[in-house]
C-alpha cells in the first residue's frame, strides 16, 4: 500500500512539474506584451478612449438587407448600445469577439432589442451585404430565445463613413497588405441612448456581469467603470519569416487559463486519489485488526 501511494505522488508530482513547465512555457505574460509592443505590425493600433464623446449620428452605412442606414437611428433616448468593430472574414479574433457577445447575451438578465441593442460594423469596406447577412443569420440563431433583427444588426460602409466612426469612438486598426488581412483590437464599446461614447471592455474574457454593469451605467450616464484592459491584436504568425503575431499571443493568454485551469484540475484529482488510497489503507489496517481479534 505505502509503495502504492508513494508511486501515485511521485507520478502526481513529476506530471505537475510537467504541466507547469508547459504553461510558463505557452504563456510568458510579460516577454509577449514587450515583444507586441515592439511590432510595427501594431503601432498605432489600439484603443484611445474617448468617454463621453458623441458618435456622429449621420454617417450612412448599409445593413444585411441592403438598406440604408444613419448611426442616429441607433440612438432612442432610452435604451444603450454595445457597439463591436468586426470584419466578417477575420481569420480569428473577430469571431471569438462575436462568439463571446453571443454567449454573454445569452446570459444577460436583460434582453437585446428590448433593453439594449447591438451594432456590430465591419471596418473592412470590401465586405458585402451578403457576408453581414450570412453573420447576422449565424449569430442570432445562436441565441435562447428570438429576438429581432434589429436588435443586433450587423453593417457594412465605405472607408470614409468607417474612418469617421471608428475615430469618433477612438478605435483604430490597420490593413497588412502582405498578409492581406487587419491588424486590429478586441473591443466592446458602450455607447449612451443618445449616443456619447460611454465605457469599453477591451478584453477576451468579459463576463456577463461585467456587460451588465456598462450597460446600467450607459443606460443612466454615469461615468464607466474603468474595466482591467487585457490587449489583444489579431494577425497570424507568418512560418516563412520565422515572426511572431499578436494572435498567436492572444492564443497565448487564453492558453495560459486552460493551463491553470487543468492544473487546478490535476492537483484535486490527485488529492482525490490520495485520500481514497489513504482510505484505503486505513480500511485495510480495520480489517486486519479485526480478523486477528475474531482469531483471538
Amino acid at each position: 500500500m505505502t509503495f502504492g501511494l508513494r508511486a501515485i505522488l511521485r507520478a502526481g508530482a513529476a506530471a505537475h512539474a510537467t504541466i507547469l513547465a508547459a504553461c510558463v512555457a505557452f504563456a510568458p505574460e510579460a516577454r509577449a506584451q514587450l515583444i507586441l509592443e515592439t511590432l510595427p505590425e501594431i503601432q498605432d493600433v489600439g484603443i484611445v478612449e474617448h468617454r463621453g464623446d458623441q458618435v456622429p449620428t449621420d454617417l450612412v452605412f448599409t445593413d444585411s438587407l441592403g438598406r440604408s442606414v444613419r448611426t442616429g437611428e441607433f440612438f432612442d433616448g432610452s435604451r444603450p448600445v454595445i457597439l463591436v468593430m468586426a470584419y466578417y472574414d477575420c481569420p480569428l479574433l473577430c469571431t471569438l469577439v462575436l462568439n463571446r457577445v453571443q454567449r454573454v447575451l445569452n446570459e444577460l438578465k436583460w434582453t437585446a432589442g428590448e433593453d439594449f441593442r447591438v451594432v456590430t460594423v465591419s471596418f473592412d469596406h470590401l465586405n458585402t451585404t451578403a457576408m453581414a447577412r450570412e453573420k447576422q443569420q449565424t449569430y442570432l440563431l445562436g441565441l435562447n430565445k428570438p429576438v429581432p433583427e434589429s436588435a443586433w444588426p450587423f453593417l457594412t460602409g465605405d472607408v470614409a463613413n468607417i474612418r469617421a466612426l471608428t475615430t469618433a469612438v477612438g478605435y483604430h486598426y490597420k490593413f497588412l497588405p502582405e498578409k492581406n488581412e487587419f491588424s486590429h483590437p478586441a473591443a466592446l464599446i458602450f455607447l449612451t441612448p443618445t449616443g456619447a461614447v460611454h465605457n469599453y471592455l477591451e478584453k477576451l474574457d468579459f463576463s456577463a456581469g461585467e456587460v451588465q454593469i456598462a450597460l446600467a451605467e450607459a443606460a443612466d450616464g454615469r461615468i464607466g467603470t474603468i474595466f482591467d484592459r487585457v490587449k489583444h491584436f489579431c494577425f497570424r504568425y507568418d512560418p516563412k519569416t520565422g515572426r511572431y503575431s499578436a494572435d498567436a499571443f492572444a492564443i497565448m493568454r487564453i492558453g495560459a487559463s486552460a493551463c491553470a485551469v487543468a492544473l487546478g484540475g490535476f492537483v484535486f484529482f490527485v488529492a482525490r486519489q490520495r485520500g481514497r488510497r489513504i482510505r484505503g489503507v486505513h480500511a485495510s489496517e480495520l480489517q486486519e485488526n479485526h480478523d486477528q481479534e475474531a482469531r483471538v
